[in-house]
């Protein structure tokens, strides 16, 4: 019997009320993700991408519908009952700033998932906190010297790399990037792609990665979703989707992306 999918997503709806009325953030996805597989998701800006993933990982609740991790369905699962999606599931945000704490020097903060009991508890996780900060520093090309340091004397590039350092360290199964290197200059960005791609690739990880730049998306994924509104108009391979877009918003965007070729 084949591994169910590491996600699956069924008539997912995300409703965020307003003084104005209600706001129908995600409008009955539908979706499959299959372990070790690298899903781009774009769309425009209000079109329900980071809400999807975030109400994947456990961070926001749907308002209907059914999410499952790894066969196990997590919709309706209390806080305390979600430490297995936790510790396996790792999310990169826009802002670095924004999730690190500013009290916390770089080591502590990179460490911190390594001392969740879930994560202890799994099998293939360091045991050796201090060895694997030395490891996961290197591989994000920091030096054990900033381990000592606090966020605020770290550039945007580096609190980014700390970022990810963080959600790697613990090698989860799923790492998401949402917007995670669009603040980035070019020059840094293409640095912190090339290493998500390079680490997803070595450790088979399922990656979901949320951008509204599709060249990033095409050097990046294997397959893309194409969100508009809350709801997916398209998906398929990345090759075939923007070689051959099928509905008239997917063009739309490519047009729009003149790095795209």
């Amino acid at each position: 019997m084949s591994e169910p999918p590491i996600f699956r997503a069924q008539d997912l709806v995300k409703i965020y009320p307003r003084s104005s009325g209600q706001v129908r953030a995600v409008a009955g996805v539908n979706l499959e993700i299959n372990a070790g597989e690298r899903l781009g998701i774009v769309g425009e800006s209000g079109s329900g991408k980071s809400t999807l993933v975030r109400m994947l990982c456990g961070l926001s609740r749907p308002t209907s519908g059914e999410i499952r991790f790894a066969g196990q369905k997590i919709t309706g699962l209390k806080e305390k009952q979600l430490g297995n999606l936790r510790s396996r599931v790792q999310i990169v945000f826009q802002d670095p700033l924004s999730s690190l704490d500013p009290r916390m020097r770089a080591g502590k903060i990179i460490t911190e998932p390594l001392r969740s009991p879930w994560v202890r508890g799994r099998e293939g996780v360091p045991t050796d906190i201090p060895a694997r900060l030395e490891e996961v520093l290197a591989e994000v090309g920091l030096s054990s010297e900033d381990a000592d340091k606090y966020p605020h004397q770290f550039s945007g590039g580096q609190r980014q790399r700390i970022a990810l350092a963080r959600a790697l360290s613990a090698r989860p199964d799923v790492l998401i990037a949402d917007e995670a290197v669009s603040a980035l200059d070019v020059s840094v960005r293409a640095q912190v792609l090339n290493l998500i791609m390079q680490v997803a690739q070595r450790d088979n990880l399922t990656l979901l990665f949320v951008s509204h730049d599709l060249a990033v998306v095409r050097h990046l994924c294997q397959r893309v979703v194409v969100m508009r509104k809350g709801k997916i108009v398209e998906t398929g391979p990345v090759a075939q989707v923007f070689s051959d877009p099928q509905q008239d918003y997917t063009r739309e965007l490519i047009a729009a992306s003149p790095q795209l070729p």
